[in-house]
C-alpha cells in the first residue's frame, strides 16, 4: 500500500510542476536531460495532443527557428561540381577610388604567376580583404568586376591588365583593351578559383591594375575619366571572395 501511495504522489508531483529532470535535480525545462540522448526512431516536432509532429524528410536537418513558436526542418543543397562543400564565408567589397593611368605606355609583356607585386601595379584600395582557411580541402573563389574608360586619344585603343594578388603574389590576371571614340568604356570581369591552398589565418587579398599600351590617352579603371558618358556610381568596382570547405 505504501509503494502505491508513493507512486501516486510522484505522478502528482510531475503533473503539478510540469518539469522532469534526468540526471539533474533542477530541470530548466519541461524535460531537462543532463547527458546523451539516444533516439532509435523518429524525432518529431510541432505536435499537439491529437496530432503527431513533423518527422521531416530524408536529407533534411533540424533547424532552431527563433522567429517561430516551433522549430522546423531545413534542406541541405550543395551546388553541383563543388565536391560536397558548403559556403564557409562570403565577403563583398566596393571601391569607387579606382586607378587612373596616363603618360608613357606600360609594359606589354606576359605576366608570371606568383610574381610579387611592384610599383607598376596600382592597388584598388577598396578591394583589400583578409580571409582564413581551416581545411586543407577548399576552394577560394574570387569575382571582380569594374569599368574601364578611355579619353584623350580619339579613336585609338587603350590597353590594361588587372590581377588578383594573394599575400602580394599574383594568382590571376586578365588583359583587355577599350576601343571606340573618346569617352568609350566597357565592363571588365575577372573570375578565378584557387583549390586546396594551405590552411592559414588572415590571408591578404587585393586587386591591382596596370597600364599597357595607352596610345597617348588617359585610362580610368573603376573611376570615370570622361564624365560626359560615365559617373562614379556607374564606374565603381566590386570584389567578392567566397570560401568553400567541406561541411
Amino acid at each position: 500500500m505504501n509503494k502505491i501511495f508513493i507512486a501516486i504522489l510522484s505522478l502528482f508531483s510531475i503533473g503539478l510542476y510540469a518539469q522532469v529532470g534526468i540526471n539533474t535535480s533542477t530541470p530548466a525545462g519541461t524535460l531537462d536531460i543532463n547527458g546523451d540522448l539516444n533516439v532509435k526512431n523518429e524525432l518529431r516536432i510541432g505536435g499537439t495532443n491529437t496530432v503527431k509532429g513533423d518527422a521531416g524528410a530524408a536529407g533534411t536537418i533540424f533547424h532552431h527557428n527563433a522567429n517561430l513558436s516551433v522549430n522546423d526542418w531545413k534542406s541541405i543543397k550543395v551546388a553541383d561540381g563543388q565536391g560536397s562543400m558548403s559556403i564557409f564565408s562570403v565577403n563583398t567589397l566596393t571601391d569607387q577610388t579606382g586607378a587612373t593611368f596616363s603618360g608613357a605606355n606600360g609594359l606589354t609583356s606576359p605576366y608570371v604567376e606568383n610574381s610579387a607585386i611592384d610599383n607598376t601595379w596600382t592597388v584598388l584600395s577598396g578591394t583589400q580583404d583578409t580571409f582564413s582557411i581551416s581545411s586543407s580541402t577548399n576552394k577560394v573563389v574570387f569575382l571582380f568586376q569594374t569599368t574601364a574608360q578611355k579619353t584623350g586619344n580619339g579613336s585609338s585603343s587603350s590597353g590594361f591588365a588587372c590581377g588578383i594578388f594573394l599575400d602580394d603574389l599574383l594568382k590571376a590576371v586578365r588583359t583587355d583593351v577599350v576601343l571606340g571614340t573618346d569617352g568609350s568604356y566597357k565592363i571588365f570581369n575577372l573570375n578565378a578559383t584557387l583549390s586546396n591552398i594551405v590552411p592559414k589565418n588572415n590571408y591578404s587579398v587585393k586587386v591591382a591594375c596596370t597600364k599597357r599600351n595607352l596610345n597617348s590617352g588617359t585610362l580610368g579603371i573603376g573611376t570615370p575619366v570622361n564624365a560626359t558618358y560615365l559617373n562614379a556610381a556607374m564606374a565603381n568596382s566590386v570584389f567578392t571572395t567566397s570560401i568553400l570547405q567541406p561541411y
